[in-house]
């Protein structure tokens, strides 16, 4: 009994500790990890690829910076942070050639779509 005891302390401690080593990203992986999603969705060329990095940089950064303000209005947090991201979209979308403003809107309505349905599928697991 006592070793039952020893060997799921032991277990439970290890997989306290793994998930302890994750590390959040830096806001350069975070855009580099977009750029890349978006070089593969949209065939960026070179040039654009570094506008749409520098625009997901200053992105990451500033939503890095909103984390670190204290406020009590969470719903001011949310406005601003919906705002970052409104201006991040506005900057990648000037870039963009018309072609590819079809593959990214296209784009964007098939991940809204995944992302609701696994909502739906969580709300109704729960429930």
């Amino acid at each position: 009994m006592k070793k039952l005891v020893l060997v799921l302390s032991f277990i439970i401690g290890l997989s306290y500790v793994a998930g302890a080593q994750i590390a959040a990203k830096s806001p350069e992986q975070r855009a580099a990890q977009h750029t890349k999603a978006l070089q593969k969705h949209l065939n960026l060329s070179q040039a654009q690829a570094a506008q749409v990095q520098t625009a997901f940089l200053t992105m990451a950064t500033r939503m890095d910076s909103l984390k670190s303000v204290v406020t009590t209005d969470k719903k001011q947090k949310q406005l601003m942070a919906r705002s970052i991201k409104l201006e991040t979209k506005k900057r990648v979308f000037a870039i963009l050639n018309d072609t590819q403003k079809q593959q990214y809107a296209t784009w964007e309505k098939i991940k809204r779509e995944n992302h609701k349905e696994k909502k739906a599928e969580t709300t109704v697991g729960q429930g």
